[in-house]
């Protein structure tokens, strides 16, 4: 891994229009997808639970950003 560590208030504190988070925001929406996929193939009860506890992370993340960008 040789990309630095950015902050998203940096991103915020650089780029008062937010702009910036879009990408954050399309990888969000890009894992989202991917997990959704993967349950409606089906999943084994342990690798069901796994996903929708990431879903739910993925989506509190997207409230922060939300919060952090109002």
């Amino acid at each position: 891994m040789n990309e630095a560590f950015v902050s998203v208030l940096d991103i915020l504190e650089n780029d008062p229009s937010g702009a910036g988070l879009k990408p954050i925001r399309e990888d969000l929406l890009n894992m989202d997808m991917d997990i959704r996929r993967n349950m409606d193939r089906g999943l084994a009860p342990d690798e069901m639970t796994t996903a929708r506890t990431s879903r739910a992370m993925i989506q509190a993340a997207e409230s922060i950003l939300n919060k952090l960008s109002s």
